[in-house]
This record gives structure tokens, sequence and C-alpha cells, in this order.
């Protein structure tokens, strides 16, 4: 019993130890591709998922978010704007369709070569997202308000 318990105990304690290297190996290079990419970027919080790592920081008063995959690489950045900065396109989706709407948050969206922007908006009865991208504006996603029956 006493051999049984320490075969798996030591089969345990190398998983855990090539994983905690995997995570360092990730971690590593993910810091060292942000440190080549955002240079000057201070205050940069780092959180971990199970396949991504993200650093946050902010940069020009604007929170700024970079996502790498399991293995370390870049995937995507996210970068808080304010409505008027997005493209006119988006601006003008939002006034015709979405005037009394509440704006909570306004990101751009970059991976690879393509860069999109999303709307989050509020009334008393929705959330809704919008995504724009490539001059075109969609309702990404939609959740209603639930009022109490009483």
């Amino acid at each position: 019993m006493k051999k049984l318990f320490a075969t798996v105990f030591m089969a345990v304690s190398v998983s855990i130890s090539l994983f905690a290297q995997d995570a360092n190996q990730t971690y590593s290079k993910a810091v060292t591709s942000f440190d080549d990419t955002f240079t000057g970027a201070s205050n940069v919080v780092w959180s971990f998922g199970e396949d991504f790592t993200k650093a946050t920081f902010f940069q020009d008063n604007h929170r700024v978010e970079v996502f790498y995959n399991a293995a370390g690489d870049f995937v995507a950045t996210t970068t808080q704007i304010k409505l008027e900065d997005a493209p006119a396109y988006v601006k003008k989706a939002v006034e015709k369709k979405y005037s009394n709407y509440s704006v909570n948050e306004a990101f751009v969206f970059k991976a690879d070569d393509q860069t999109k922007y999303f709307i989050s908006l509020e009334d008393e009865r929705e959330n809704i997202v919008l995504a724009g991208n490539n001059g075109a504006v969609i309702v990404y996603s939609r959740t209603l308000h639930l009022t109490p029956e009483k």
C-alpha cells in the first residue's frame, strides 16, 4: 500500500511540476511578446484562464486588454473607446435605431487583419451589443430585462 501511495504521489507531483513548467513557459512567452509590442506600458495586470493569458493596462486613458493563447502566442487586443471615436457608420447606426438607449461601453477588437467595433447599449427593456465591421452593423447579442411577476 505504501508503494502504491508513493507511486501515485510521485506521478501527481510530476504532473503538477510539468503543468507549472508549461504555465511558466506560456507566461514567459506572452510577457516577452507583450514587452516587444507594447513598450512603455505600465501597471500591467496579468490574468490567466484555462486557454488564455490576458494583460490589462491603460494607454492614453483607454483600458487595453491583450490576449494570448495557451501557447503564449498573440491572439487579439480590445481597446475601450468612446462612441464618438467609432467609425461614422457605427455612430450613424446607433443614432438611427438606438437613440433612446444608453451606451454602457464601446471597444475596438483587433485580431490578425480584422477590426471590429462593439457597442454595448441598454434601455429599460433590454441590453444589446452591436458589432460593426466593414461598414455593416449587426446585433451581436440581446438580453431582455425580466420583470418579476406580481
